[in-house]
């Protein structure tokens, strides 16, 4: 009988041993009784020694629940965290990935989070912390959430905002880890939202956000699969799935290809057109076409026919072959939309909630009021509604009884009222941009608003840019994927889209992320190293590359641009060129630099260069040129650049306070330099060219802090501000300078203005050597 019990017992242990193991193709992971990972196998194991990781764990209130133990069914387990609340999960084996879901949730009016891992691994060589893949050795980790509620990352916020680029994956003292939560929505809230910004905002139950229905997926498998095995979890989980042409926008040539940003109009359509095609572009975009966003009405100059005057825009373009884009900042409503003026929507999200102390005449400019909490706060329209009336005020007083001070009644088109003790007033939640915010119910109807407008003028591209703004709804990383995610389903046609955010969910939808602003001076200062440095932000999470924005004006130089086309090519990215319509009119270089957009594009889209000459691209120290000799050939024109810089420094009496530059030339050659004046405060005249000891030009103009000045071997010397404007077009009447065959020397000096905070850099450029690329 002992025996027979066991063999019995045997067969138990073994039967459960059996059912805490799943695998897939790739992936084995183990789980003992409590639900604790006890090995992630994939080439070899991966989880660290002593690791304590549990597939969930729960939060209530401040305290952590792990499992205490588990009842399983099949390929169903319950959960148990003490003894009031267990939770449901199903954990399905799929082909090349594991499913987790939360089926059911018995305690979840007292559960505020769910968390997936995290998962500790011990692999650290490439980690992609905003798709949630891992890497080394050539093998690959990875974890997808599967629906916009269920929140790749760490909990960093309350609200689940997080201003980081992403913590789906993490680099940890043992190698790295994958995380994933999800915040039970299906419960009244109160808490700080926006990255802990704003407080006190009351945030009712969201049913969309229950903890039921939460999933995720693990997966492993070799690196080149990586993106194959993402394409199949987003087809068979209806994940969204941006495609670009047909093709799924994370391998299709055409994600990240340039565009125009430009305002078009009806009644310049055809030359906007016209212009991108010279460019070679397949799309222009509109930066600022609404008057109102919220029902996203157009600006009537540009647009007379309103939708309808769009649309016809939108059908030229496609006619060409182009498709027409538009810019708007996601969910921010300005005050002059409907949704505001003249009565504003009681959907419009509220935060430091009180009631009125007094009753309130349509002309008291003090409002008393019962809790002053919060109402220090302050923040740009220091607005609040109570009825259909929006008032702006200055402070809240000290003392008792609390008042609302200065206040400005009837504002934004709203009209004053009379309101009686008790009634209910709340401050509007708003952002720099002077614009407010909707609660989740009027962000719905900002959406379908949107997609209708996309729906009957046929617009195919967007940026999420103020995608942020999803936070303002107080559902955080939520509130941005789920607006992303429903307006790309809601819009019956493919949309290109970017935004000025990442995030893990939102890396289904987004065909690109184009970051680098181009206001803050040409297309080397303005933003320079911050563009190249998310290059490998990108290429680690699997997102076609993009250089941020630049900007053409009527002074842009060929050069300029060539210095930009050389990193496009050296890192496979694209960008956005910003350029008004008279500015390429009026750009004496257009042509010369439209031929050399075509001629960069066509060979980085062939891949015509071999991995030294991409780092090469690459460095920003480098100067290219590229012309195509034939079908079959380019030129690849190299450039010898050395630097200088002159400091504002005591010299002895009679020493020249100058700077020596080099070059030993094989042929007489021509010389370019740029000079630039950089610091805070100062000017700098007088600067002197000294050619090999017999020859001085002295440069007749004044460079303020971060102006610069550009001599291109011709008869013309280019000054320009600290934005890269144009502001001195200098005639140069002598000879080109040259430089001789055999060794050269180059002074450079300068006379700085008294107790100038500022110095003189700049490089001296002629030409190098020429690669002949075949095809």
């Amino acid at each position: 009988m002992k025996k027979i019990l066991v063999i019995l017992l045997s067969v138990i242990s073994i039967n459960l041993l059996a059912q805490n193991k799943f695998s897939t193709r790739g992936l084995i992971i183990s789980l003992d009784e409590k639900l604790r990972v006890t090995s992630i196998h994939g080439d070899r194991e991966y989880l660290p020694e002593n690791a304590d990781c549990y597939m969930v764990r729960l939060k209530i209130g401040e305290e952590i629940l792990l499992p205490e133990s588990t009842r399983w069914k099949d390929n169903t387990v319950t959960v148990f965290f003490n003894r009031y609340t267990n939770v449901l999960l199903s954990i399905e084996e799929l082909d090349k990935y594991l499913k987790i879901e939360v089926l059911e949730v018995n305690d979840d009016n007292r559960i505020d989070v769910l968390f997936y891992g995290p998962f500790p691994v011990i692999m650290d060589e490439t980690i992609g912390e905003i798709v949630g893949v891992v890497r080394e050795d050539g093998y690959a980790l990875g974890i997808q959430s599967l629906n916009a509620k269920t929140t790749g990352g760490k909990l960093v916020n309350p609200d689940g905002s997080d201003p980081s680029r992403g913590t789906t994956a993490t680099e940890e003292d043992y190698g790295s880890s994958l995380q994933a939560y999800c915040i039970n929505r299906n419960k009244d809230r109160e808490y700080a939202i926006w990255n802990n910004s704003i407080p006190d905002v009351y945030i009712p139950a969201n049913p969309d956000g229950k903890l039921e229905g939460s999933a995720i997926a693990i997966f492993g498998c070799r690196e080149p699969e990586v993106l194959k095995v993402i394409e199949k979890i987003e087809l068979e989980q209806g994940l969204p799935h941006s495609t670009i042409n047909g093709k799924w926008s994370k391998i299709s040539p055409d994600a990240n290809k340039p565009y125009l940003i430009t305002t078009f109009r009806e009644d310049n359509i055809d030359e906007i057109i016209e212009y991108t095609k010279r460019l070679g572009y397949n799309a222009f975009y509109h930066g600022h076409p609404f008057s109102t966003w919220g029902h996203f009405e157009l600006i009537k100059e540009q647009f007379p026919n309103g939708w309808d005057g769009m649309k016809k825009c939108v059908e030229k373009a496609k006619e060409k072959g182009l498709r027409a884009g538009v810019h708007t900042l996601t969910n921010f409503i300005t005050t002059n939309d409907p949704f505001v003026s003249p009565a504003p929507d009681d959907k419009l999200m509220v935060f430091c909630r009180t009631t009125l102390n007094r009753d309130l005449s349509e002309k008291d400019n003090e409002i008393y009021i019962n809790d002053p909490e919060g109402y220090d706060y302050k923040n740009t329209n220091q607005a609040l509604m109570i009825g259909n009336e929006i008032i702006r005020f200055s402070g809240v007083s000290k003392d008792k009884p609390y008042r609302l001070l200065d206040c400005q009644r009837g504002q934004y088109g709203t009209i004053a009222s009379s309101y009686r003790a008790g009634t209910e007033i709340a401050r509007l939640v708003d952002h720099p941009y002077k614009v407010f915010f909707p609660n989740w119910k009027l962000q719905k109807e900002m959406i379908i608003n949107l997609a209708d407008f996309f729906n009957y003028t046929g617009v195919g591209q967007l940026d999420f840019d103020g995608h942020e703004g999803g936070w303002g709804t107080g559902e955080g990383e939520y509130g941005m994927d789920y607006f992303s995610e429903q307006l790309q389903k809601q819009v019956n046609h493919e949309l290109r889209n970017g935004s000025s955010r990442s995030n893990h969910y939102y890396w289904h939808t987004v065909s690109y992320i184009n970051w680098g602003e181009p206001w803050y001076g040409g297309f080397t200062k303005s933003q320079g190293h911050y563009r190249y440095q998310n290059q490998a932000l990108l290429k680690r999470n699997y997102i076609p590359n993009m250089l941020g924005w630049f900007l053409l004006n009527e002074s842009t130089t060929l050069q300029e641009f060539e210095y930009m086309l050389a990193r496009s090519a050296g890192y496979d990215a694209g960008y956005a060129l910003y350029s008004m319509l008279e500015d390429m009119k009026k750009n004496p270089e257009f042509d010369q630099i439209a031929e050399a957009v075509n001629t960069w594009e066509e060979a980085r889209l062939k891949k015509i260069f071999n991995d030294n000459q991409l780092m090469q691209l690459q460095d920003v120290n480098n100067d290219f040129s590229l012309k195509k000799i034939s079908e079959d050939e380019f030129v690849l024109q190299y450039y010898d650049k050395k630097y200088f810089e002159l400091l504002n420094l005591p010299v002895q009496p009679g020493q020249p306070n100058d700077v020596s530059v080099d070059f030993e030339v094989s042929e007489e050659k021509k010389f370019y330099f740029v000079i630039g004046a950089t610091g805070e405060s100062g000017s700098i005249t007088n600067i002197n060219i000294d050619y090999n000891g017999y020859a001085t030009y002295t440069i007749p103009a004044e460079l303020k802090p971060n102006w610069s000045i550009t001599y291109r071997g011709d008869d013309k010397i280019l000054v320009y501000d600290e934005a890269g404007r144009l502001k001195t077009n200098l005639d140069f009447e002598e000879e080109s300078i040259v430089l001789g065959e055999g060794a050269n020397n180059i002074r450079v000096s300068a006379d700085f203005s008294r107790d100038a905070d500022i110095k003189l850099q700049g490089y001296i450029r002629l030409k190098g050597k020429t690669v002949r690329i075949p095809l």
